[in-house]
């Protein structure tokens, strides 16, 4: 049986987000998520060094310098996912993002701007089993 998780997302990681893959349209847009227990306080944007506009890959140092600043701030935070954006596609992981998820602990969230509205949508991602997150704002 599968249990669905909730998450909560800050009104500005959700507009981070949003803003980051506007910008980046046609290419992929990538970032980490960072929080603690459930919630998603904030959304850094990071380059994305993968080729093409069909697939991204989180600059590692962006990712290192991330965690050194995670290190010393108040309250305590970490990295509780990464998000990406499918331009002219659904906000649901493609098989490539399956096979890329290595972090079965991590929220997976991807915007998608196929039509005329985006989607925002969450998932955890491990061993192959993708199960969707209810992201509620706030």
């Amino acid at each position: 049986m599968t249990r669905r998780r909730a998450v909560r997302l800050s009104p500005a990681a959700a507009r981070t987000m949003l803003d980051h893959a506007r910008r980046e349209r046609p290419r992929e847009c990538c970032g980490l998520l960072v929080g603690a227990r459930g919630r998603v306080t904030v959304a850094v944007p990071m380059r994305n060094l993968a080729g093409g506009r069909t697939r991204y890959r989180v600059d590692p140092y962006g990712h290192i310098a991330l965690l050194r600043v995670l290190r010393v701030i108040e309250p305590a935070a970490t990295i509780v996912g990464v998000y990406h954006s499918h331009p002219r596609g659904p906000a649901t992981p493609s098989e490539t993002d399956v096979v890329e998820a290595l972090y079965p602990d991590w929220i997976y969230v991807i915007i998608g701007l196929q039509g005329r509205r985006s989607e925002t949508r969450g998932f955890t991602i491990a061993g192959g089993s993708v199960q969707p997150l209810s992201l509620r704002r706030g």
